[in-house]
């Protein structure tokens, strides 16, 4: 087995394929198609939106795969038929989508680093329809929820999901850093804030460090709105992360 100790937070954004971080990211003339190789060579972790609109096929699960190196991961968003409707699956009856979902990540394969399960911000908390999805995901499939109504807020969710067998998401909008990440058996995290200044960021890297030592960590910072190139926000801070010591783009 990998040893947890000597493996880093494992850095990225949501998405890879925006044009618009030509050149400070992606180098003027670099097909689109080659997006992502290449951003796999700066970062270590990817969040998929895609999965999240509709099921993909094998085929483009596959190639994604085999386009980034051994120790990178993806985390993909759980499909919103799962999330977004009147009830979340699979006490709804959706047709196996749930099943159909988990079966067209299966070509990922040890590079599935996480599945995030995003409920949409009127969906207030309901420990039953959580715990039904839950107790549905195949038990070695590592999630996080990102549960958005007030109504989640609440220490007592952190436990009710890490006994589930998965984690909070962090989303932190605010540009602060917490003493620590929620329980479970990992870590995830995304920075949505506009921007984090010095103390900050330098807080976010020391804490998923810490964090990473124990567990597996994602942490994937905002890609909308956000110039390429800037160590303190989107893809660029996601670089001064990922870098040793923090020294990532200037």
């Amino acid at each position: 087995m990998e040893d947890q100790a000597a493996r880093p937070p494992l850095v990225g954004t949501s998405g890879f394929a925006y044009p618009e971080w030509r050149p400070a990211f992606y180098p003027e003339g670099l097909p689109q198609r080659a997006f992502l190789a290449h951003y796999a060579t700066r970062l270590t972790a990817c969040e998929i939106n895609a999965t999240f609109y509709r099921l993909q096929a094998p085929t483009t699960v596959a190639r994604w795969a085999a386009e980034v190196p051994e120790g990178f991961r993806f985390a993909a968003k759980a499909h919103r038929g799962l999330t977004h409707g009147a009830l979340t699956a699979p006490a709804g009856d959706l047709g196996g989508l749930l099943e159909r979902f988990v079966a067209s990540l299966a070509p990922f394969g040890e590079r599935l680093g996480a599945v995030l399960i995003q409920m949409p911000p009127r969906k207030a908390r309901d420990d039953a329809a959580l715990t039904a999805l839950a107790r549905a995901l195949p038990q070695d499939l590592p999630w996080a929820l990102d549960a958005r109504h007030p109504s989640w807020a609440d220490p007592g969710v952190e436990d009710l999901v890490a006994g589930l067998g998965g984690t909070v998401c962090v989303s932190e909008a605010e540009g602060n850093v917490p003493d620590s990440l929620p329980p479970g058996p990992l870590g995830y995290v995304r920075l949505r804030a506009g921007r984090y200044d010095d103390d900050a960021r330098e807080g976010w890297r020391e804490l998923l460090s810490r964090e990473a030592a124990a567990r597996p960590v994602l942490c994937f910072a905002k890609h909308e709105g956000v110039a390429a190139g800037d160590p303190h926000a989107g893809v660029g801070l996601a670089e001064w992360l990922v870098s040793p010591g923090g020294r990532g783009p200037a």
